[in-house]
């Protein structure tokens, strides 16, 4: 039979590989859009890749705080160390880096997609073809996201390192 702890890994670790392969559909993304500029097409692909990843990000991001809490009672480690918890270095880090991430998307990611997503919305019901502001806009909400994904990737990699 499988432990608690077991099961919040495995969903752990699932959420962290949705969170992985939001960098392989941002990269597909954005080269379909690249080749379809100026189509009609590239407006659906830009709404496509909004929804997806926003999907995507909302199940990975939830999933990993949840099951990372129910990984810290389970192993009776502490968040932040406070409290007077213990909370290994390693784990630590991975604890500011999530609330990093955190900003980076209530900040830096969410308020950008939402605009685009009004905006291509907008251009769909009018049949329009997508601006140069909203390509600037979605180019600049790719650079945020591959750095929301490098900051996943150092997670992770603390995750497996777990030095101490």
């Amino acid at each position: 039979m499988l432990n608690a702890r077991t099961i919040l890994l495995v969903i752990h670790i699932i959420c962290a590989g949705l969170w992985i392969a939001q960098f392989f559909t941002t990269f597909i993304f954005e080269r379909l859009i690249r080749t379809h500029e100026g189509k009609p097409a590239e407006l659906t692909l830009m709404l496509a890749q909004i929804k997806v990843s926003s999907i995507a990000g909302m199940i990975a991001g939830n999933g990993i705080l949840l099951s990372g809490l129910g990984l810290l009672a389970v192993s009776h480690l502490g968040l932040l160390g406070i409290g007077g918890t213990i909370t290994p270095p390693w784990l630590f880090i991975k604890q500011i880096i999530y609330i990093i991430l955190l900003l980076i998307v209530f900040v830096g990611i969410n308020p950008i997609a939402i605009r685009l997503q009004n905006q291509i919305t907008a251009a769909a019901n009018g049949a329009a073809a997508a601006t140069p502001e909203m390509r600037a806009d979605l180019n600049r909400l790719r650079m945020i996201v591959y750095a929301h994904d490098a900051f996943v990737l150092i997670n992770i990699i603390l995750a497996v390192a777990k030095f101490n």
